[in-house]
């Protein structure tokens, strides 16, 4: 459910009572898996460095989220995880991120450097065109996820409700996550 304080046109307020989503991130990607959730329920909240009439600033819509789903520029995370470590302990934090130029690709070691005790996700690669219109050939294209196992059943859940068909994938043999001592 939605925090008492995002009120007003900077949040799409779901009709059930589905985790709350701080979409960080207001690009086309971003905007496109916002709409998804916010249609099947839940809702979001979006968090913008340039905060305005439709969104809030990064830290108020991270402390309004149950879960938080990263869609910003690659270059941007070191600071995101950095700036907002604490807001994210203990929360579901979906990696949208794509570093398209470089490796890794996905920003597991970023977050468990600067936020280690959120619970991180690393979403497979789509094109904001698919997160638009989830269905191909008449059937939900497909989305590869990486989480620990007490974590698969609700990340499944939300992407079915961005309309795509959620596929795992083990976080270890996928070299997702930094191992800890």
């Amino acid at each position: 459910m939605c925090s008492i304080h995002l009120q007003g046109p900077r949040f799409l307020a779901g009709a059930g009572p589905k985790a709350s989503v701080a979409v960080i991130g207001t690009g086309r990607v971003g905007r496109a898996l916002g709409f998804a959730l916010a249609s099947k329920g839940h809702c979001v909240v979006y968090g913008s460095r340039t905060p305005g009439r439709d969104s809030f600033s990064i830290a108020d819509a991270v402390i309004g989220g149950d879960a938080v789903l990263v869609a910003i520029p690659p270059r941007a995370v070191a600071d995101f995880a950095r700036d907002n470590a604490r807001a994210l302990a203990g929360k579901l934090v979906l990696d949208a991120t794509d570093n398209v130029t470089g490796t890794p690709a996905k920003a597991a070691a970023t977050f468990a450097e600067f936020a280690p005790t959120c619970r991180y996700v690393a979403l497979g690669s789509l094109g904001a065109e698919i997160f638009e219109d989830p269905v191909v050939d008449g059937a939900p294209a497909e989305l590869s996820f990486s989480c620990v196992e007490q974590d698969r059943a609700e990340v499944a859940e939300l992407i079915a409700d961005i309309g795509l068909r959620p596929i795992y994938a083990d976080p270890v043999t996928c070299g997702n996550y930094p191992r800890r001592a």
